[in-house]
């Protein structure tokens, strides 16, 4: 009985709680809204109501399409700065040690053009070179070695991407995804 009451109650508010707004000018010819007409130039406003939180099922598709792109874009820029923090840490390195092999090569070369002609230039000579070409080998070492290194960091990078999007895949392709 109560309840009945109760609900004959709020039924009868009603028409007072969604009151008329007029748009009225001010004194000062500023615009003032009101819930009383303000004189004769009051004209009655159209409040919007609020719409209902419900989502129409081609809302909620496009809400889950923009998260499901959202997160698969997500993925790929995770898969790039993994790249690019992979790279700095291995070719970081080794561009270093590339700099310094070529300096110490330059000035293996400076020595090679200020031997003296003879024996002793000549051998003095092949030590330069020698030494030269084992710093030119080392390099190539490092560099391939670097070169695999990255090859490897490419395939866990990709790997990190296709697991992520194949988890957004199945999260956005369930009937009552939960997604967003």
């Amino acid at each position: 009985m109560l309840k009945v009451v109760l609900g004959i109650a709020l039924l009868a508010a009603a028409p007072w709680a969604s009151a008329q707004v007029y748009k009225c000018k001010g004194a000062s010819g500023e615009t003032v809204y009101s819930q009383d007409p303000c004189g004769k130039g009051a004209e009655p406003v159209k409040l919007r109501s609020n719409r209902a939180a419900t989502e129409t099922a081609g809302e909620a598709a496009n809400r889950s399409a923009v998260y499901r792109t959202t997160e698969l874009s997500d993925a790929g820029i995770a898969e790039r700065n993994c790249l690019q923090s992979e790279q700095s840490r291995i070719y970081g390195p080794l561009d270093a040690r590339s700099q310094a092999v070529s300096r110490q090569v330059a000035d293996l070369n400076r020595q090679l053009a200020a031997t003296s002609g003879g024996l002793a230039g000549a051998t003095a000579d092949a030590g330069i070179r020698a030494q030269i070409s084992s710093l030119q080998q080392s390099l190539s070492a490092e560099r391939s070695a670097a070169d695999g290194q990255m090859s490897a960091a490419r395939d866990r990078c990709s790997a990190a991407r296709r697991d992520r999007e194949r988890e957004v895949h199945d999260k956005y392709s369930q009937p009552t995804s939960a997604a967003g």
